[in-house]
């Protein structure tokens, strides 16, 4: 049942997420997609970057279990191909191995913090129970 509610949730966010996009974020740069973000949220926002592929659906469970935790804070998804997530992390200092990333900005666009190498809750779980 657990499992149903992670992909329905999934593809839950990862639809709303694309349903909500002004633009197109190849026409926007990595700040104006966070400011054009931070101008309708509560609090700030929550960006999640990674590479395309796999690893893209893990990023999307995990940016939705983060807006659990910090409510008033909008999603902002970046699944990128290489050329742009290349580009992007040049100018946020994060090299291949810190990806997925996840970086809270405040309102007024400043970084707040970030996790990198981040890996959904469920996932780690179930690394520490194969580990026993």
């Amino acid at each position: 049942m657990k499992l149903i509610f992670m992909v329905l949730s999934t593809v839950i966010v990862m639809t709303t997420l694309t349903a909500k996009a002004d633009d197109t974020l190849e026409t926007k740069d990595f700040k104006s997609s966070v400011m054009a973000k931070t101008a309708g949220s509560g609090k700030g926002v929550i960006v999640v970057l990674t590479e395309r592929g796999e690893v893209a659906a893990d990023a999307a469970y995990l940016l939705a279990s983060q807006l659990d935790h910090n409510p008033g804070f909008k999603p902002l998804f970046l699944a990128e191909e290489s050329d742009k997530l290349d580009a992007d992390m040049k100018m946020l200092s994060l090299t291949s191995e810190s990806l997925p990333a996840v970086i809270f900005y405040s309102k007024t666009g400043k970084e707040l913090g970030r996790v990198v190498s981040a890996l959904p809750a469920l996932k780690t779980h179930q690394m520490q129970a194969a580990a026993y």
